[in-house]
């Protein structure tokens, strides 16, 4: 005997199946987020990890370097005044700013946001706040981040999200 499973699916038990699955990944996420909400992840959210950023040597003044803090792009910049360290994402569309070190000047190329080096201020552009500020620390010739300076206004700008 030739036993022959036909398997016949219809345009509209097809459609039903993916409808379903549509709704199945849409719950998926509806669960997610709740579970997420009841049991958040374990630690203190306010707690920042201390990053050895770089030696005192290894920025001159006038000059400046990228590094991550809280997983978050940021900048170090050896200022006449002294060392300072700000986030570098941009607080208007999230675009990662940089160090223009011949308008001395925080620069996001996104939309010609400038922001003061020294405060971490908006000068001119589309911004709608400040860089959030880093608190830092010279040891033994080495610039260390510590924490964010305001870790409530870091919590305020959404693109910051999970970084306080």
């Amino acid at each position: 005997m030739n036993d022959k499973i036909i398997l016949k699916i219809t345009r509209r038990r097809l459609t039903e199946c993916l409808i379903g699955l549509v709704a199945l990944f849409f719950a998926s996420g509806f669960v997610a987020a709740i579970l997420k909400y009841l049991w958040p992840q374990a630690g203190n959210k306010d707690a920042s990890s201390e990053v050895r950023i770089a030696t005192v040597d290894e920025v001159p003044t006038g000059t400046a370097i990228r590094f991550m803090f809280n997983g978050k792009a940021a900048v170090l910049l050896h200022m006449p005044a002294g060392f300072r360290a700000f986030g570098a994402v941009c607080t208007h569309l999230g675009c990662v700013a940089y160090w223009k070190p011949d308008e001395s000047i925080i620069f996001c190329p996104c939309h010609i946001g400038k922001f003061d080096p020294n405060t971490g201020a908006v000068i001119s552009g589309p911004p709608p706040s400040p860089l959030p500020a880093i608190e830092i620390a010279v040891r033994e010739g080495a610039v260390y981040a510590l924490r964010w300076k305001d870790p409530d206004y870091v919590r305020s700008i959404s693109f910051y999200a999970g970084a306080a």
